[in-house]
């Protein structure tokens, strides 16, 4: 397990292998799909003792799992996860397998938590506020859009993060919004010879490139798609100052992602805590972050 204080003020990321999910009898690292009720701590118990070790290592009592595998490009309130999961007398999951969703709004000492295999977390504050949400590629770029019939109402989680900060009464050039652990880009291709995904490989690649110049690179009849690219290119059209990616998988070892050559089905555990402090000395609002693209 490792703990990284994140460039936002009183935000700490905490990352957790497949290689520590292994005690628990958990093969194929931390996929949360298996425990959506509170019937389902006790029959997965050994997913239960582990993620609630994982939660209390990093003092988190309330952590909030959100139906991400949808990719639905949406942010809720954390009261919408009402489904609410006892791991052990003091930790508690919420999580509603109903209500697909992204990111969730986190309140002091409240926690995000996805398993993910090279998907990135993004973290956005404004003021008091502070939002988390999963980012994988589908989330930033609409897979129905790329092939000409766009359905959701937010084309990227970029673009739903800032309408529910706008709901919230800020400007887009209030928020800061950095992305963390993203797949790196000289690993995630795309082959256009697939033989299943060759020809949606080939949409998407003139998709990125006629929206968000540089960040895709080509070699060997494949696309190459730079994820953090893709992310601030859409912040920065949308009209956001202070944006940047950091800590990418290529820097966390023990860590996978879904182009390592193992087990495509391997999961890593990513936990953000709000470790803002309910004081009457703690600041009112968060400051400034200098403008960075990869850090």
């Amino acid at each position: 397990m490792r703990v990284y204080k994140c460039s936002h003020p009183n935000i700490s990321i905490g990352t957790f292998g497949p290689k520590e999910a292994k005690p628990y009898g958990l093969i194929g690292g931390w996929s949360l799909k298996s425990i959506q009720t509170p019937e389902d701590s006790y029959k997965q118990y050994g997913l239960t003792v582990g993620l609630r070790r994982a939660l209390q290592s990093m003092e988190i009592r309330k952590a909030y799992a959100p139906n991400v595998a949808s990719s639905s490009a949406v942010v809720v309130n954390a009261s919408a996860l009402s489904t609410r999961i006892k791991l052990s007398g003091r930790v508690y999951l919420y999580r509603k397998k109903q209500v697909p969703a992204d990111g969730v709004f986190l309140r002091p000492n409240e926690a995000f938590v996805m398993s993910a295999a090279g998907c990135p977390v993004i973290i956005a504050t404004a003021g008091e506020y502070m939002v988390a949400a999963h980012a994988g590629r589908d989330s930033l770029i609409e897979r129905s859009a790329v092939l000409g019939a766009p359905a959701r109402e937010h084309p990227s989680v970029v673009n739903a993060i800032i309408e529910a900060f706008d709901k919230k009464g800020f400007a887009v050039n209030q928020i800061s919004m950095s992305m963390y652990l993203a797949i790196p880009a000289a690993v995630f291709e795309h082959r256009f010879d697939h033989p299943y995904y060759g020809e949606y490989n080939r949409a998407l690649a003139r998709f990125v490139d006629d929206r968000w110049a540089g960040c895709t690179a080509y070699k060997n009849g494949s696309m190459f798609l730079d994820i953090e690219s893709v992310f601030i290119e859409q912040a920065r059209q949308a009209g956001l100052r202070y944006v940047w990616a950091a800590l990418s998988l290529d820097t966390c070892p023990d860590l996978v992602h879904t182009r390592t050559g193992e087990n495509p089905h391997q999961r890593n555990l990513i936990v953000v805590k709000n470790d803002t402090v309910l004081s009457s000395d703690a600041p009112n609002g968060q400051q400034d972050e200098p403008q960075a693209v990869h850090a």
